[in-house]
Parts: structure tokens; sequence; C-alpha cells
């Protein structure tokens, strides 16, 4: 607790500012005369300006104004009246029993400040003076001759008591109006009672005798946040205590009791920034910081420096002229305070008057944190948390909606990725490879993209021939329109040594004897010799394979130097393709390529685009290397450049670039799909695939996130089972294949802790303990109080924790479940392979249902006694009626809902009708249950998911609320309709135009669109209720309720 400000020499009862601008401004109305003695020269009304923000100023004076009478009670109103009056109304009441509005704007500007004064007490002081905080004209004061006064300070004239010819008989002590109704306003009084008036009725609401008779209620609060909760301080120094009282449960018992003060208390006050907060001062010197929600005192406000006290009290000491009050009760209780107030502006700021004459202002801030939770104004007014796949759900403290929404955090790539997947889905494969092919202006892309292309060709090679630049049908006509420079009649005569010739008789003559005796191989000789190689070529041709090779050989072997296109005949017609390729030039890679297309077969191709793609790599060129290993059908090969490409813009943006992520798993997505989707990736290719994928899901697109999660690491396992297990499961189950993946984690053994044996009590210190703690007759939990309760003191005992539970061993465990030992206590434990779920509990499998001939309502019957005798335990159906009124409502109590509320539909005739005709019915349908089991929730198709997780997901929201008995009723018979709804959608039962309409209503339940919700309703009401009545019935009970709930 740290003190901020002090005013010396104040004996005064104060008011805060509640003016946002003047917040640091408080009036003080003196209790005693400026006089001399025992003269009487009344009193003044002063305005400080406590400059706590100031960096360490002292309170400035800021206006004063004179009274005839001395202050009993001050109050402050933020009412300006239409601007009549800047900084509000301030109150004063007069120890005469006068009651003076003035204006604070002129007391400062030192102007006419009264504005009015009325009396209408009989005599004595006004101890107690209130503006309303709901409608702050409106002011209440209460005097000594035990009457309440209520004013409304836009009708002077009209001055009323609650309640008329009703008073309590004694001196009112404080008064309260209600936080949260505006008519209601409480009293207390030194009888020790307190009367809660009700304004509208003109009548007391209730009376709570708090202390016994002749004891008073020193002061009375309303709870800031709740408004039939209520604090009472008791003056009696024999129980100096504070009672908690709510008004929905009794007005005879207090809720609790906060004992922590030796003698009777003068005054508190209750945070209006946080109610778990209290502060109150006694007759003992103490100021209290308390913790309503754990009913105990937090800490002591010190009442002054230590030191400082030490030195007075030794200075009392050694003064004889002082023994009498050193030794009595003066000294000790000259820092006695009796008023405490909370800045209505400045939170966790205090004001304390004390007997010293002090008046200090405290920030409590290191006081409030030795509760163990921060003060309420320190908690964030509004929560954030991010999830998986962008998921962000925010609230704020004030509303009681949670907002779920996705954030795209990467728009460029969801853009990116949703388009590929539309053209994947609407466009040839091969029209989008043209496309790229012919948009890109890098000339490498268009390259990569025309070969993309060319793959999808049924004639494949012809193609790649015409890509390459050697068309076949252009060369034919070349080569058929071609002349050259010397042409001769006949086979041109050529030698060994290049001349040419013609025969020679005895050539012509040695040949013919050759042939005469069938030698081939010497007649061809004889032409080698002789330089006329084309007779060669001819006799070998009829000379044998073996003569036909050699021959060849020899040829192309004399030749392949002159003729360039020589070494391309011998690969050709000697089946030397590979050699070929080992000795072509880098450089000639297309000709090359297009020689293998050719004349390559079928089973050679991909081999020899292979080594012809090394060899271009070895020489640097891993661009063309690529497309070579594109044509051999290698992903593995091919996607090595395009990871190339990958790293070198990464590393050139230094981080991971997603459009270009995006563009590499384009061009693998394309390649699988002309190489076939059962291509296994490359471990780098599917770590980067999952890395796409992980940003996709952050994005929100788990459908499309599944599809290309393929990596093999723990991340990518970890990633698939949260797609698995994400709202979109069913589309994503449908993208992996149809097939679960594996559960990423490993199932721990889990260790029992044994119980320890319970620590000896000290019943001694036990008895100190409790005397100190609440003494409430019955205990709740709500609202966050906490105490004992009778329930629990009379509850049977529980048994230990470690003993071995008795459950049915009997029959199997239900898919996924196995049963493990724990090996430190010998017990069965239980454990999910699928979900990671533990339980000492055995699992039970869901029951299989019969098909049954008639609908459900004989198990309804049955259950409806079992549902009386339950709810025969729980609260009556009638409240007391002094809860009667409108205060009290069915929001807050679910038992008039059920008494009064149109909870429920019935059939007014209860067969059939008279005086119409019979028609012959259709076949009746069989009946489809209306019970909602979870484990047995039927599966619908990936487009009808949303309608599930839709109405299942509002079920849940609904159950999570407080729900009284009619919306209880009303969400069975939605939970009877969803399930119908389920059913009958799982069986294809209802047409296309209906299941459209449904699927319609979830979209709009999304968004809250309530109204667009009940427009779709009525119209299938309308038009198709008779053959869909079983589930009709229940959407509109969901639909009715979720509106009640949610509606804005």
């Amino acid at each position: 607790m740290v003190k901020i400000t002090q005013l010396d020499d104040k004996s005064a009862t104060t008011a805060w500012s509640p003016i946002q601008r003047c917040a640091d401004v408080i009036a003080l109305g003196t209790k005693d005369s400026g006089g001399i003695g025992f003269e009487d020269t009344g009193s003044s009304l002063d305005l400080y300006d406590l400059n706590m923000s100031g960096g360490g100023k002292s309170p400035t004076l800021l206006g004063s104004v004179k009274t005839e009478s001395r202050f009993s009670s001050v109050s402050w109103s933020p009412a300006t009246l239409g601007d009549l009056y800047p900084m509000g109304l301030l109150a004063g009441g007069m120890e005469n029993g006068v009651v003076h509005i003035w204006n604070p704007e002129n007391i400062i500007h030192k102007k006419p400040s009264l504005i009015t004064s009325f009396q209408k007490h009989a005599s004595g002081p006004v101890k107690a003076l209130k503006f309303n905080p709901l409608n702050p004209t409106q002011l209440a004061s209460g005097g000594s001759d035990g009457r309440v006064f209520i004013v409304d300070l836009k009708e002077h004239d009209n001055i009323y008591m609650p309640c008329e010819g009703s008073h309590q008989t004694a001196q009112i002590t404080s008064l309260a109006w209600n936080t949260q109704v505006a008519h209601i306003v409480a009293s207390a009084s030194a009888d020790g009672t307190v009367a809660v008036w009700d304004l509208k009725t003109k009548k007391a609401w209730c009376e709570l005798r708090c202390e016994a008779a002749g004891q008073a209620v020193a002061d009375v609060e309303w709870n800031p946040s709740e408004g039939l909760h209520l604090l009472t301080a008791s003056a009696d120094d024999r129980n100096p205590v504070i009672k908690l009282w709510d008004l929905r449960s009794s007005t005879s018992m207090p809720l609790a009791t906060l004992a922590g003060h030796a003698k009777g208390i003068l005054s508190m006050g209750w945070c209006p920034h946080d109610e778990h907060l209290l502060l109150s001062c006694g007759k003992d010197n103490r100021t209290i910081l308390w913790d309503l929600f754990q009913l105990q005192p937090i800490a002591d406000v010190p009442n002054d420096d230590e030191a400082k006290q030490a030195a007075e009290a030794a200075a009392a000491a050694a003064s004889s002229s002082q023994e009498m009050f050193a030794g009595g009760g003066l000294a000790s209780n000259q820092q006695r305070r009796y008023d405490v107030q909370w800045s209505p502006i400045k939170r966790g700021v205090a004001l304390t008057c004390s007997l010293d004459r002090k008046v200090q202002a405290h920030s409590i801030l290191g006081l409030s944190s030795q509760s163990g939770r921060p003060p309420k104004w320190m908690r964030p007014s509004s929560s954030v948390s991010c999830g998986f796949g962008g998921a962000v759900v925010s609230c704020v403290s004030t509303d009681r909606y949670i907002r779920m929404k996705t954030f795209v955090e990467q728009p460029e790539l969801a853009r990116l990725s949703r388009d590929f997947e539309a053209i994947l889905e609407s466009t040839d494969v091969v029209a989008y490879c043209h496309e790229r092919a012919t948009n890109t202006a890098d000339i490498g892309e268009a390259q990569l993209w025309s070969f993309m292309q060319i793959i999808f060709d049924p004639n494949a090679r012809h193609q790649l021939l015409g890509m390459l630049g050697f068309d076949p049908e252009k060369i034919a006509e070349k080569a058929n329109s071609y002349t050259v420079d010397e042409a001769t009649d006949g086979v041109e005569k050529l030698s060994m040594n290049g001349k040419s010739g013609g025969m020679t008789a005895g050539t012509e003559e040695m040949v013919k004897k050759a042939l005469m005796v069938g030698n081939f191989e010497a007649a061809v000789e004889c032409c080698f010799r002789t330089g006329n190689l084309a007779d060669a070529l001819l006799l070998a041709s009829c000379g044998g394979v073996e003569l036909w090779q050699k021959t060849q050989e020899r040829y192309f072997e004399a030749q392949s130097g002159k003729k360039s296109y020589l070494p391309l005949v011998s690969a050709v017609t000697q089946n030397a393709l590979k050699d070929l390729v080992q000795n072509s030039k880098p450089s000639d890679w297309k000709e090359t390529l297009a020689i293998l297309a050719t004349y390559g077969t079928a089973e050679e191709f991909p081999a020899l685009c292979v080594e012809l793609g090394d060899i271009l790599e070895q020489a640097g060129d891993d661009r063309n290397a690529s497309l070579c290993f594109m044509c051999s059908m290698n992903l593995g090969r091919a996607g090595k450049f395009w990871r190339q490409q990958l790293e070198s813009v990464n590393k050139e943006k230094g981080s991971m670039d997603l459009a270009a992520l995006h563009e590499y798993v384009v061009k693998v997505s394309v390649f699988l799909k002309a190489v076939g989707p059962s291509t296994a990736l490359e471990a780098e290719d599917a770590e980067l695939f999952s890395k796409y994928a992980s940003k996709l899901a952050e994005q929100g697109l788990f459908a499309t996130a599944a599809k290309y999660s393929k990596g093999l690491s723990e991340e990518g396992k970890i990633l698939r089972d949260r797609l698995y297990r994400s709202k979109a499961s069913a589309s994503c189950l449908a993208a992996m294949g149809g097939v679960a993946p594996e559960f990423p984690f490993a199932l721990a053994d889990v260790k029992k802790s044994r119980v320890q044996p319970a620590k000896q009590v000290n019943t001694k210190q036990y008895r100190s303990q409790t005397s100190n703690q609440s003494s409430s007759a019955y205990s709740q939990t709500s609202n966050g109080y906490s105490q004992h309760s009778y329930a629990q003191q009379n509850a049977a005992p529980v048994p230990a924790a470690g003993l071995t539970p008795q459950s049915n061993t009997s029959g199997e465990l239900p898919a996924g479940w196995i049963a493990l030992q724990d090996p430190s206590s010998g017990q069965t434990y239980y454990a999910n392979q699928t979900t990671g779920e533990v339980t000492w509990d055995r699992p039970q499998a869901a029951p299989v249902l019969a098909p049954m001939p008639a609908p459900a309502a004989p198990v309804e019957q049955q259950q409806a006694p079992r549902q009386q005798a339950s709810s025969s335990t729980g609260r009556p159906n009638k409240l007391v009626s002094k809860y009667g009124d409108g205060f009290v409502t069915s929001a807050s109590h679910p038992e008039l809902a059920s008494q009064y509320g149109n909870v429920g539909t019935s059939n007014p005739y209860g067969g059939a009708r008279s005086g119409i005709a019979s028609v012959a019915a259709r076949p009746a349908r069989a009946p489809i249950s209306g019970t909602l089991d979870p484990n047995r929730i039927p599966e619908l198709s990936p487009e009808l998911q949303p309608i599930k997780e839709c109405f299942l997901g509002v079920i849940d929201a609904l159950k999570a609320c407080s729900l009284g008995g009619g919306d209880k009723r009303l969400l069975n018979e939605s939970e009877k309709g969803v399930a119908v709804l389920l059913k009958r959608l799982a069986l294809g039962d209802i047409s296309p135009d209906i299941t459209s309409k449904v699927l319609q209503m979830t979209e709009f339940f999304t968004t809250y669109e309530f109204a667009s919700v009940q427009s779709i309703l009525t119209d299938l009401v309308s038009n198709e209720w008779r053959d869909n009545k079983d589930w009709l019935k229940g959407i509109k009970a969901l639909v009715q309720l979720a509106r009640k709930t949610w509606n804005r």
C-alpha cells in the first residue's frame, strides 16, 4: 500500500469527483467549526485537487464556500443537466437536517454556487446522502428520524418517501443505490435492520435483520456487478463482522460472514472496478483489504510510517502532562479511520479519513497483489488465442460471445493455391502447361513447360522432335527438293584416296571370276582395293550378314571423318546409340536428344536420356539436363534443378519464398500427373511438400494441405495427424486417400501416484484458525464466493484414492483401446492408441441398438418417472412470495420459466377429427431413432459435413449455457431433430433441394444471421412439412433456442 498524498488538519466527510477530467478532485465537508473553543461558527465546503498525477505536487485548494452548519455527509453526482453544470452536482447533508445542492464549477470560480436547499427531516443530522449512479439526478437522504427521502433534482418540489407511512425506527446510518436496478435503494439503520426499497412499487422489497436489537448497522454496500448481492457492516464491538447477503436465496440468513475486526466497524467500501476487493475500517484502528472470493483479509492498510509512530509513542511516554492520555485510549486511537471511499475513476485508489484530522489517498495495487490474483482492471479486457490453421479465437470481458475467425497471414499464397487447385479441377493439364509456356517471358521456363506439355501427348517423341527444331515433315520436304552443284548419271565412283574413277576391264574380269566361284568376300576386297566402294557395298549385301557387317564397318571407318552424318548412320545401323551419346558434344544436346527420340527403343530411351542429362550436368548445364531427365520421366533427377532454383531464391531473400515454393510444388504436381500419382517422392521433395502443406494449413486451407502433406519426418506426421483431427476432418481424410494417418506419438506408461498418509491436524491450531473464518450456515459456489456447506459436511465418505477399482472386465474393449499393467500398483489401466487418452476406468463399447418396431415414445415414458424423481430432489417449483415482483426474473430462476413459460407444444387433437374423410396413406417410412449418440454419429459425404459440424456445434454450445427448464426441453427436442436429420442424410433420404437449403441455414448459423435462418426454416416448414416433420420440428426448436441465447 502506497500513500499517494495527504491533507492535514482536516476533520471532514468526503466525496470523490465522478467527472473524468476532474478525477483528482475531492470535496471536503468539514465536521468542526472554525471557531475557538466551543463557539460554533459554521463550517465550509472545500474542493481540493490532490494532484496525484502531478509528479509529487502537494494538494491544491481550488475553492471553498462557508455554511451555517457543520457537515454530516457529502455526495457528488455526474449529472450535468445538459451541460448546465459541467462538474456535476454536489450535495451536502448538514447537522441541522438541511440538504444543500451546490454547483462545484461556480465554487471554483468564486461565483454564487448554491442551487437549492430543502429540509424534510424532523430533527438531527442528515447522516446518509447518496446520488443514484444509474439516475444521477436522483438523490436519497437519510436522517436521524429514521426516514428516507428521495428527490429528483429535475423537479425540486417532488420529494417523497420510498414507502409512505412506513419507515425505520432509528437513525439512518447509510444509504446505497443498487448498481444494476435504478429503482432499488437500501438504507441501514441504527436499530440493526437494512431496508431494501422499491421506488417503482412504493414499498419495501424486503427487510434484513442484520444485528441484534439495539446494535447499529454501520454501513451497507451493493455488489458493483451483481444486483442481488449486498454487504452490511456491524458496529457492535461484540460481533464486528461483515455479512454478505444473496437476496435470491435468503433474507434471514447471510450467504457468508467476514470476521477480522476486533471492534465495531465504522465504514466500508466495495471496489467499483473489482468486485473481489473490499476495504473496511473499524474501532480497532485497523483498515483491512478483503478478498471476497476467498472471504479472507488480504492485508492491513498501515496507518502511518512505523518509525514515526515509534517516535510519537516515545514522546508521549516522556511527557508527564500526557501521561493520562498515553496510558489511556486517546493516544492509541488517534489514528482511527472512520471513513473509506474508492475513487470512481482512478482504479485502485482509495481515500481515508481519520480522527487525527488527516485525509489520505492510497494506492492498493501492492496489497491487492497479495491475494494471488491481479486486480480486475489489470486483467485484459479482451483475450485472443491463435490456434491451428490460422484460427483466431477472441473474446471481450463484457461480451458473452466467443468469436472464431480464420486469419490468412499469406493471402497471396492462399490465392495462388486456390487458383491452381481450381485450374486442376476445371481445366485440362495440357492446356494449363500450354498457357504457362506461351505466357512466360523467361525462355528457360517456357522451354520447361513446353517439355511438360509434350510429356502428356500420346505421340510424345514425335512432338519432341518438333520442339527441338527437327520437324520430320519439313525435313522430308526439303530433302525431296534439294539439288547439288554437280550431279552425275549413275553411282559416283569412290576411291580410298578420295579420287574418283571408273572400274577397269581387268578389275571387272577379276570381280566376275570371284563371283562365278561364289567368293563374294574376294570380290568385295577387289572393289575396296580399286576404290569402287559403292560396288563393294552392293556386292556385300548379297554375300551374307557377316560380310555385310564387316563391309559396313570398314566403310564407316574409312569415311566417318569426311562425312558428319556417317557416325549417326553407324550408330543406328550398328545399334550403338549409347556410344553415340557418350561421344556427343554437350552443345549438340538437342541433336542427340532428337536422335534418341527417333531411333531409341521404348526400353532404352529413358536410360539414354538420363545418360545425356548426366553429361550436361557435368558440363554445368543443369537447366537443359533437367529437360533430359523430364524426358526420361525421372522425377528425382528432374526435380533436383527445381530444388536448386528454390534454394537460390530463398538464399537471395534470406527466408523461405512462398511464391517460389508454390511454383516448385506446381511443377512437381503437374509432373506427377504425367508419371502417375503412385510415384514416390524423394525425401527432400516430400519435406518441401510438407512445408508447403504447413503454410497452407496456416491459411486455413486444410483439405489442400492434407493433399500435399507427404513428409515422413516427425513434423510431417504431426501435421497429418492435426489435419486429420481438424474441423475439416472428413475433407482431409478424403484428400489423404481415405486412410487415416498413423498416430505420431508414443503412448507413455502412466505411473499412478500413491496416496500420502494424512498429516495429524493440531486441534488447537485448527480451532484458532476456524474462529476467524466465515460462519455461513449454508454454502454455494456461484459468483466466485466459497464457503463450507452443510451438505458437504454431511456428505458420504469418499473412498480413498489408490484402492483397486471394481470394474466389469468381461467382454472386449472398444476399437483402439488396449489394457496395460501399472508396475507400481499392479492395477490395470487403459490407453487409446488413436487419441492418446489414458484412463483407469474400463471403457465401455457403445451399445448396439436393435431396430424397434415403434417410435421411442415408450422409452421416454420410462424415463419420465426417473426425471420426475430427480427433479424432486432439486429446488421447489414455487418461490417464496416475497420474490414475486419484477425484481426477480426467470433468467435467474429457471423454476419460474418452468412454471409460467410456454416451454412446449401439444396437439389439440388427440385422435382423428370427426367429419374428415380418411385417405389411403402412403406406405409408412421405417421409423428413425431420435437418439443422438456421440459415439455413433453417422458419417456424411464431405459436401454435407458442414451440416453435421454446425448443428452438433450449436448443441454443444447450448449445453454449456445456463438453461432454464423450458429451454432444456427445447434442447432435448433439438437433439432428436438433429439426430433424425443426420441419419436421413446418411441414408440419402432427403432431396437435394432440401439439402441445399439446410446447407444455406448452416452458413447463416455461423455468422449469427438468425433472420435468414428463420426465413429458410419457414419456407421448409410451409412446403416440406409432411415428409420431413420428424426432423423439422427439432430444427425449429434449435433455431428458437439459438435466437433466444445469441441473438444480437
